[in-house]
């Protein structure tokens, strides 16, 4: 009787260098992989170490010029804060937080299989090993277009499992080029829109970093660098990839490529950070008033607004949600900072000079959204992915106000579904807030209906066993 193989080791590659969002997804799948005994090793910043590790992951730090410390993130913010929020700010961070980290994205990548692979030597049992790569991480991407081999692989390079959590960005027929925001039109004289729209970005709007992404790839080896946008590369290049969302969260495609495939969303985590403790007035506020009747005249409607955990500017979002909401009676507004320690900032709250009612607002540092969005009745956001992703699992409808990075493209899609409504623009006015949370919550429950259904269907689906299906695939293959 023939012994069962042992599980692949697992190297997971992630841009970390910035903010927690594209982090915490693939910390979800290293925590269930080595439930799974696989051997993990997590290639990530520092500033996420305790939480890679918290995984049961081995951390390997990026290489320090990708740190935040030497790294040129600081400048780079600093410049991006010149350019128009939108477009003209997505296009130079492109220029610089996608194509300027390649260089040392592919010396982190291959410091790093440099240790698995030696860890899988000196092991000798002939252990396999599998790369799981978050999509906006291309530093692996020279190898599978012809850079060498490395000592240790002489029998080929790890295959790459690709994991997406952002919208899915390769443009295909029938949907427009990523990122203009834009939805999927029908009609005559789409097609040519989208076709136009999409040879307006690549040979002109986005041409400095359209060029720059292949030339990158081939100084770092690559050899057979497709002729294409990089965005749908990062996507396409792996052997398979994974969309970390249920499919009808996302723009029909009839020509999606074969080997990009939907995993469904991750559940809500019940996991509550060592440490945290629940403000004072969680339980009477919030849990008590969740379980009064609807009709109940002392129930009160909870309303979560969120700047986010990187853009963090409570002009944009915080400060306009809490003037219209302020004194209001039937509203309960929980305002969140984004960040475990932060004290409320002047400008969050009315000045008290002003004498605006603010005895129905709460402003905190870090709730942890699933147990914050388990009573909401409404989110306003910043139209992160991530923040996306956990209303709909949650079921709560959204009001959504972003422009920077893929935000557009979120936005659009939480109007498309039927969730929320989108504001289109980052900083609206308090009366643009008020009116849309009036719509959601004054209803019929429309936006609230949707947002269950949507949370039912993809309650059916179990993205971590997609996950362990698609590499035991791998391994085999």
């Amino acid at each position: 009787m023939s012994t069962p193989p042992l599980p692949p080791a697992i190297l997971i590659l992630c841009t970390t260098s910035t903010a927690p969002g594209h982090v915490l997804p693939l910390t979800t799948i290293a925590r269930h992989l080595v439930s799974l005994s696989h051997p993990v090793t997590f290639l990530g910043g520092t500033q996420h170490r305790a939480l890679i590790e918290s995984t049961g992951a081995t951390f390997i730090p990026v290489h320090p010029s990708l740190s935040l410390e030497q790294g040129p993130f600081r400048k780079w913010g600093m410049e991006r804060a010149k350019y128009e929020e939108g477009l003209p700010r997505m296009v130079q961070d492109f220029r610089t937080f996608f194509v300027g980290q390649i260089g040392g994205q592919v010396v982190s990548t291959e410091e790093a299989l440099g240790v698995v692979g030696r860890a899988v030597k000196e092991e000798g049992k002939g252990r396999g090993v599998l790369v799981v790569c978050e999509t906006m991480w291309m530093g692996y991407l020279p190898w599978k277009w012809g850079r060498g081999v490395l000592e240790g692989f002489e029998g080929g390079m790890p295959r790459s499992l690709g994991v997406n959590v952002t919208p899915l960005m390769v443009d295909r027929e029938g949907v427009p080029a990523f990122p203009l925001g834009l939805v999927p039109g029908e009609g005559k004289g789409v097609g040519e829109r989208d076709a136009l729209m999409r040879e307006w970005l690549y040979r002109y709007v986005v041409k400095e970093a359209y060029d720059g992404f292949r030339e990158r790839m081939m100084e770092a080896g690559g050899k057979d660098v497709p002729d294409d946008w990089m965005v749908n590369l990062s996507v396409t290049a792996h052997d398979t990839t994974l969309q970390l969302c249920h499919p009808l969260l996302e723009y029909p495609r009839t020509d999606l490529p074969a080997h990009v495939k939907f995993a469904g969303c991750l559940p809500p985590s019940g996991v509550v950070p060592a440490g945290f403790k629940f403000p004072e007035w969680w339980q009477r506020e919030v849990v008590d008033n969740a379980a009064l009747d609807e009709g109940d005249p002392a129930r009160r409607s909870v309303v979560l607004v969120s700047q986010g955990t990187l853009a963090r500017d409570y002009s944009m979002l915080l400060a306009p949600t809490v003037r219209v909401l302020a004194g209001r009676r039937d509203v309960l507004l929980i305002a969140l900072l984004g960040k475990r320690g932060l004290e409320t900032p002047p400008g969050v709250l009315p000045a008290p000079e002003e004498g605006v009612d603010v005895s129905n607002v709460r402003v905190v540092d870090f709730i942890p959204y699933d147990a914050a969005l388990k009573y909401a009745d409404v989110m306003v956001f910043n139209a992160g992915y991530g923040g996306f992703m956990h209303c709909v699992v949650n079921g709560v409808p959204v009001v959504a106000a972003g422009l920077t990075e893929d935000k557009c493209e979120v936005a659009a899609r939480v109007e498309w579904t039927g969730v929320g409504l989108d504001l289109r623009t980052g900083r609206p006015t308090p009366e643009a807030v008020g009116a849309a949370v009036d719509e959601i919550l004054g209803s019929k429950g429309k936006f609230r209906a949707r947002a269950k259904e949507l949370a039912v269907e993809v309650a059916k689906g179990d993205a971590l066993e997609v996950v362990v299906q698609e590499l035991r695939a791998m391994s085999q293959g």
